[in-house]
């Protein structure tokens, strides 16, 4: 049960967590975001929308997997391996760039739909956007520095 609810929790956490904040913040600062960056027809306005709302979240449920795989890998390999042994920094080395590649999408996501991002006293949708970036990214972060010390 502990194990079952480890699992849930890592799902939670991504990319589930991500997902949601993209689609909170969206909610959150649509007048923010539309006024300073969204002009129909012109540019490709609606390419950014299009890669933020649903090719970015699209790709963070693909790579879930992918770390997942890596975390099934790396405990085969310590079972295999002795501890501490040259498995792990060759473990640690793929999660590092695959971890850090939906963490610089959600950042780039959220970021765009925030519309100011350096304005969070002028907004408080803005302010409630990076709080809940924060969370999201320091509980991600937590979340695979623990699977690179397993």
């Amino acid at each position: 049960m502990r194990t079952f609810r480890k699992n849930l929790i890592s799902c939670l956490i991504f990319p589930i967590a991500p997902v949601a904040v993209i689609y909170l913040t969206a909610a959150l600062c649509r007048d923010i975001w539309v006024e300073s960056f969204y002009t129909p027809g012109e540019d490709g306005g609606e390419v950014e929308l299009t890669l933020t709302l649903y090719i970015f979240p699209l790709l963070l449920i693909i790579f879930a997997p992918l770390l997942a795989g890596l975390t099934v890998l790396t405990r085969w390999g310590a079972r295999r391996f002795a501890p501490g042994a040259w498995w792990r920094w060759g473990m640690a080395i793929p999660r590092v760039i695959l971890a850090a590649i939906p963490l610089f999408m959600f950042l780039l996501s959220t970021g765009f739909l925030m519309g100011d991002v350096l304005g969070p006293f002028r907004h408080w949708q803005v302010a409630c956007a990076w709080v809940a970036c924060a969370v999201t990214v320091g509980a991600f972060v937590v979340q695979q520095f623990s699977r690179l010390k397993e």
